[in-house]
């Protein structure tokens, strides 16, 4: 429907106020026009787009909802929806609205790349990957798809492919720092420091000085350097902060708390490391992560297992429990931060045992499980023979997909995911053949090194954006841990961080003694085997390519002013996990 020349007139002025960045009195003149022009959905698409700009999402929205329903094959609007829906963090609503776009406008490289994006938000890298494909094809000019496309092929572990993506694009824009950013970060966490230097080298001729993106990958060259105080430098260098740019700014405070960090100058981290948490805050602010969700989910475990006494299973359950071809499986868990990628990195090393990190096997079953369940409480000890086979193949189908190499007799399987520690009810129902390698580490340490990190935001991880909630957090979880122990016949071997930086070896023959394995000269050398696997896929990548350190053994003791509200919590847990410096006064 067309707008008669006053209402024209009216938007055009709406529109104007709007380019001249004075959003709230746009926003009202656009709803002032969907008041007295309802029946016209172009107003309403106008009201939309102004209201995603000013971040009320849920108003733009109602309008672009309003606007389809009067105006049901507009193209323009189904994509705008998808917008404000992807910007809000509802994806899956996102994509159905590109889908709709496109049913209109076929082939629209708009709505297409913009669905690539969602998809690969979603995790379906396989059908993102396809669209940027198309892209490419379509326009193979076109920089940003080629950079894009790189994107999907390194989180689908093609780094080569994704690399030379890159270098297309760059090759088609030599400025365009996006590529250049991420050709830079996928150099940086496969430890491809020669050539992360010269990608480095490169950025610093063709873009703009002191930009916020070539800054970080400097520093991060630096700190691998140990040139602490020139990373310092280099970052102090940056003069402009985007509100826009959340996630890019969190990295840049988070890369300077480490640094100065290191430079054991707290105070200055502690505030970059704060800075760094409100800016991660912002960056997923419209997705509405809801870290209460996973605090109450420990609550309703611990309900669900306080009164729970386990028998001992029977040798039939076991045997029926064992994976395909007789591999044993091990849930390598612990509290993030805890060391769990330094030890599964050296166990790595040995010929007969195969680790998979951080993929959602357990989360697969317990998204089943749930599907069973409507109660309140986790009801895992009254599954039935055929439900708990049903989870085993969902676990066994997705494993394979992930497994890097066939598997057999006598070989151990690592699962390696440190929350799912808090699954270890399910887990063991599940497969109670299964044995556990729990990592400990002085809680003190654990906690701030999670306040410390750049953790992908869920609602779990979205609870170590401050002391106070990733303390009550840990305690939470080493409760319910508890409780597991009490209530169930786990196998458990515990290995302590600080044991393992202390004696490697020592430490790893006792962990070969519980799987039933023979030590091998090659784990000594973890750091070669940290180089092979090419991509380490948790914030830890850079450090286990380093000689072992126990620089950040004690390093609570600096930040102690910071921690006192949360003290007398980690200090409990610390004498639990036989801490003895937790009697020493700290």
């Amino acid at each position: 429907m067309q707008a008669g020349n006053a209402l024209d007139q009216q938007l055009r002025a709406a529109i104007e106020v709007f380019e001249a960045g004075q959003l709230d009195r746009a926003l009202k003149m656009a709803g002032q026009l969907c008041q007295s022009h309802g029946h016209v959905a172009i107003v309403h698409n106008v009201h939309g787009v102004i209201a995603a700009e000013k971040g009320a999402f849920q108003a733009a929205i109602d309008s672009y909802q309003r606007a389809i329903a009067l105006e049901p094959d507009n193209c323009d609007v189904h994509f705008n929806l998808g917008n404000v829906l992807r910007d809000k963090g509802d994806l899956k609503p996102a994509l159905a609205s590109y889908r709709a776009a496109l049913k209109i406008r076929p082939g629209d490289s708009d709505v297409v790349f913009n669905m690539a994006t969602v998809l690969r938000g979603l995790g379906e890298l396989n059908a993102a990957e396809k669209l940027f494909q198309q892209l490419v094809e379509v326009s193979p000019k076109d920089h940003t798809a080629h950079s894009n496309l790189g994107g999907v092929l390194f989180r689908l572990n093609r780094t080569e492919e994704a690399i030379d993506c890159f270098r297309r694009a760059l090759e088609l824009q030599p400025a365009f720092v996006e590529a250049h950013d991420n050709l830079c970060e996928v150099l940086e966490k496969t430890n491809q420091t020669d050539e992360l230097r010269k990608a480095v080298a490169h950025a610093l001729t063709v873009c703009r000085p002191n930009d916020i993106r070539i800054a970080i990958r400097q520093a991060q060259l630096a700190r691998r350097d140990d040139d602490l105080e020139g990373a310092r430098k280099i970052l102090s260098g940056v003069e402009k902060f985007h509100p826009a740019q959340a996630k890019l700014n969190s990295a840049y405070w988070y890369l300077l708390g480490d640094i100065c960090d290191r430079l054991e100058d707290a105070q200055t981290a502690y505030r970059a490391f704060v800075e760094a948490n409100i800016w991660a805050a912002k960056a997923v602010g419209g997705r509405g992560l809801k870290p209460e969700k996973f605090i109450d989910k420990l609550d309703d475990l611990q309900a669900a297992y306080k009164s729970v006494r386990r028998a001992v299973p029977s040798e039939t359950n076991v045997k029926a429990a064992a994976l395909p071809d007789a591999a044993q499986l091990v849930f390598l868990v612990g509290f993030p931060r805890s060391g769990t990628t330094l030890l599964d990195t050296v166990l790595l090393a040995h010929s007969h045992i195969s680790v998979v990190e951080e993929k959602p096997m357990v989360q697969d079953m317990v998204a089943l499980a749930a599907s069973w369940q409507a109660g309140e409480l986790p009801d895992y000890e009254n599954l039935s023979e055929d439900q708990v086979k049903q989870l085993r193949d969902a676990y066994t189908t997705r494993l394979d997909q992930h497994l890097p190499d066939p598997v057999g007799d006598g070989d151990v399987v690592i699962d390696k995911l440190p929350l799912n520690i808090v699954e270890a009810g399910l887990i063991s129902k599940v497969f109670p053949d299964a044995r556990f390698l729990l990592v400990l580490r002085d809680p003190c340490d654990c906690v701030l090194s999670c306040f410390m990190q750049n953790f992908g935001l869920n609602n779990a991880m979205a609870n170590f954006l401050d002391l106070k909630s990733a303390t009550q957090c840990y305690d939470k979880v080493m409760s319910l841990w508890t409780t597991y122990t009490s209530a169930l016949n786990l196998p458990v071997h515990t290995v302590k961080y600080e044991q393992v930086v202390g004696d490697l070896e020592k430490t790893v023959r006792e962990v070969l003694g519980f799987l039933e394995l023979d030590w091998e000269p090659a784990m000594a050398n973890y750091k070669a085997t940290a180089v092979d696997r090419k991509r380490i896929g948790t914030p830890s990548y850079h450090q286990v390519v380093q000689p072992i350190y126990s620089r950040a053994t004690g390093r609570w003791r600096r930040y102690r002013s910071h921690m006192v509200t949360v003290l007398p919590t980690l200090l409990k847990w610390a004498e639990i996990h036989g801490y003895s410096s937790a009697q020493d006064g700290r």
